[in-house]
């Protein structure tokens, strides 16, 4: 299989010759850019001069507007798009995510470059499904943010005075997607549409050329076919610029050269596949630079996410990459170790298959000891120590894989070879007590096997399969079950029941919101029952008439007492009462004016009058405000009034709108039952094939262990039967 350009060899527990699927590199960061537009309106030919002069800014206003608010929508979109940027930073990337949707479906922003956020977003998780859904959407995404932007006047990308440009093109954003596409078409075995996919890409800068070309090896893997695609501006970074030279390449560079040597291998052209590898073990890698994209698409593992979210709250990370200098340092290291030393695994594997296994163990002899191909180089190294009768040396690889890979085929294969070792040169009963171990241990090996084939069957797989820390966890059954995961078919199945997993408790949250909103219309209704209840035995129509009464009532007098300065309309009841008497008393006086004299009476009537008179003047301002001030009390009194009445109306009329929330909640409840019921039961086929691939893997498992049980048993028989004959002259006949 071809190299795996993302390959961190952190894992130095086991080998990998055949080494897993790729994971691409990204470069540069995108941003919008496309050109602007002229707006243009017919103008009639039937109109007169000043007509004519006056619509020409009529149109400019309306094109100004327009463009202004296309604009104003422009940067709503970007600042979304840095919110959604901020989570990320932040190590939120579930956040993050949830951002750009809502930006998408709330506020209509999906952007290219959010467009691509979202997919980068989505690998970093682990929602490969999702991001290749993304990608393949890409360029209907493109071609629409390509038109709001021309209306919106947005120029396309430009150089500054140093030459750089200021924003990735909508090619080079359309070329990213296409790279990624690709890269996650080929990670789920889909080589055909991966294929597809890399033929779209007619052109590309140099800056890109090597992750294509590694995609393009991959997809085609392993047939050799020439990559079609024109790349601009090659002198800068051809493939095979200095590639005589021990000069500094990046890794992708160096990966190529992996994959160009693995084909010459397979071609049997050993001599030039020889003097590559020769080349890339010492090979000094340049420092590869980690940018937003390159660590946007990386899938993270919940610890790395957190680790990222800590790292921020102390402020211990860059803006444009995750990880710290000295991360950055080790990370190098580590590539540069793992590339040297698979070359030189390559190298020997190479030198075996062609005989020379002198130079196979010269090859080895400097093997580090800490790599992640260590097993695979001390089994060739013990192999090839035996070829050239280096047998103590052999002996002690041998033995040290057979104690140290137990759940290994090369340690299996290693207890084989350390019996046919002493064997050859011990005697008989030695030779028979190592086969007699190597027995032991491949029944023993199958026992733990067959528990281990049980115990999964019984076990939840989700909570067992997706426990990030299985390669920390001890016991046969964790080691089988590293071992078993190592199939990439079956590391794909884990890959989608995490993503149901996630996918079920998003669900799980929406129903605890559903059941939310349920609870709280319930309430809300059960409000409005009580509330129609408690209003309708209000009498507002009576209650607004006699506060209409009573306003109107305020009012006459106010005007009357104002237009006659009239003190007496504003009267108590005490003075309604005098005034009365001296109506009545003066009505007295008169008809008996003519009988008796009444000028003392008239006089004293006049003072008690005057008396009356003035203190109801000297009260009449107070009394006018006072009036006045409840005049506008019931006024207000009114309006609140019929507010309350029309408040009350609005909330009988809103149960029918209650209605439509029941509904809209009953069919959200609906459909969240039937996507739980849908993930159920694919979660169950997904275990259901899991458990299959893991039944297959232990089938195969057992039966290269038979065969090394049978094979050791013959080599038994055929020791007990040369033990059996008699000896002549210190032979055996």
């Amino acid at each position: 299989m071809p190299v795996n350009i993302n390959q961190t060899f952190r894992d130095f527990s086991r080998y990998a010759v055949a080494t897993p699927q790729l994971k691409a590199i990204i470069l540069l960061i995108v941003s919008g850019c496309f050109s602007t537009a002229a707006i243009s309106a017919d103008m009639p030919t039937d109109v007169s001069t000043d007509e004519l002069n006056k619509q020409p800014i009529e149109v400019a206003h309306s094109t100004a507007a327009t463009n202004v608010t296309l604009a104003q929508q422009a940067n709503l979109r970007n600042k979304l798009y840095r919110q959604a940027l901020y989570f990320y930073f932040e190590g939120d990337y579930n956040a993050a995510l949830s951002q750009v949707s809502l930006n998408r479906q709330r506020f209509d922003a999906d952007t290219a470059k959010s467009h691509l956020f979202e997919a980068g977003l989505q690998v970093s998780i682990g929602l490969h499904h999702q991001a290749t859904e993304t990608l393949a959407t890409f360029e209907q995404a493109l071609i629409q943010q390509q038109a709001d932007d021309k209306l919106a006047g947005i120029e396309p990308p430009t150089e500054d005075k140093q030459g750089n440009q200021t924003a990735t093109s909508a090619d080079e954003l359309k070329l990213i997607a296409l790279l990624q596409l690709s890269e996650q078409q080929i990670e789920q075995g889909k080589h055909s549409a991966a294929q597809q996919t890399i033929a779209y890409i007619t052109q590309l800068p140099a800056s890109y050329a090597e992750q294509y070309q590694i995609l393009h090896q991959l997809a085609y893997w392993p047939a050799s076919v020439t990559p079609s695609a024109k790349i601009l501006d090659e002198s800068a970074a051809g493939p095979n610029q200095a590639d005589t030279e021990l000069t500094a390449k990046s890794s992708l560079s160096a990966y190529v050269m992996l994959n160009q040597a693995l084909q010459l291998m397979q071609a049997k052209d050993y001599q030039r596949a020889e003097t590559l590898l020769l080349r890339i073990k010492n090979i000094n890698l340049a420092a590869t630079e980690t940018n937003f994209w390159q660590s946007l698409f990386t899938e993270k593992s919940p610890q790395q996410r957190a680790q990222v979210s800590s790292k921020n709250v102390n402020k211990e990370i860059t803006d444009t990459s995750i990880m710290t200098a000295d991360e950055l340092k080790a990370d190098k290291q580590i590539q540069q170790q793992a590339i040297n030393d698979y070359a030189q695994l390559l190298l020997a594997q190479m030198y075996v298959k062609q005989g020379l296994y002198q130079a196979a163990f010269d090859q080895l002899q400097d093997f580090p000891e800490h790599s992640p191909y260590t097993e695979s180089a001390l089994f060739l190294f013990a192999f090839s120590a035996q070829q050239v009768k280096q047998y103590d040396t052999s002996l002690a690889l041998l033995d040290l894989l057979k104690r140290d890979y137990q759940y290994s085929q090369l340690g299996w294969q290693s207890a084989l070879l350390i019996s046919a070792q002493i064997k050859q040169q011990n005697t008989l009963s030695e030779s028979l007590y190592s086969y007699q171990q190597a027995e032991q241990l491949y029944v023993e090996q199958l026992a733990d096997l067959a528990r281990f084939h049980t115990d999964i069957k019984q076990t939840e797989l989700t909570p067992l399969l997706l426990n990030s820390n299985v390669s920390a966890q001890t016991g046969a059954n964790s080691q089988w079950l590293q071992k078993a995961l190592e199939n990439p078919e079956l590391k794909h199945d884990i890959d989608t029941l995490s993503e149901l997993s996630l996918l079920t408790s998003n669900i799980d949250r929406q129903q605890q919101k559903n059941a939310w909103i349920k609870e709280s219309l319930t309430l809300n209704k059960q409000r409005q029952d009580r509330i129609i209840e408690q209003q309708s035995q209000t009498q507002y129509p009576e209650l607004v008439q006699q506060l209409t009464n009573q306003k109107q009532l305020l009012a006459q007098k106010i005007t009357e007492a104002e237009a006659q300065e009239n003190a007496d309309i504003f009267a108590n009841d005490a003075e309604q009462a005098w005034l009365k008497r001296v109506n009545e008393s003066e009505n007295v006086t008169k008809a008996i004016s003519g009988q008796r004299s009444t000028e003392e009476y008239q006089q004293r009537l006049s003072r008690v009058k005057a008396v009356l008179n003035w203190e109801l003047q000297q009260q009449f301002p107070q009394r006018l405000w006072q009036h006045k001030k409840l005049l506008k009390q019931v006024d207000q009194q009114l309006v609140l009034v019929s507010q309350q009445q029309q408040r009350f109306a609005q909330l009988a009329n809103s149960q029918q709108q209650t209605t439509a929330f029941e509904q809209r909640q009953a069919q959200a409840e609906t459909r969240l039952v039937t996507t739980t019921q849908n993930i159920a039961a694919l979660e169950a086929s997904t275990k259901a094939q899991i458990q299959q691939k893991i039944s297959v893997f232990v089938s195969e498992q057992q039966i290269q262990l038979e065969q090394l049980l049978l094979a050791s048993r013959h080599e038994m028989a055929a020791v007990l039967e040369q033990m059996s004959q008699p000896v002549i002259n210190g032979e055996e006949l």
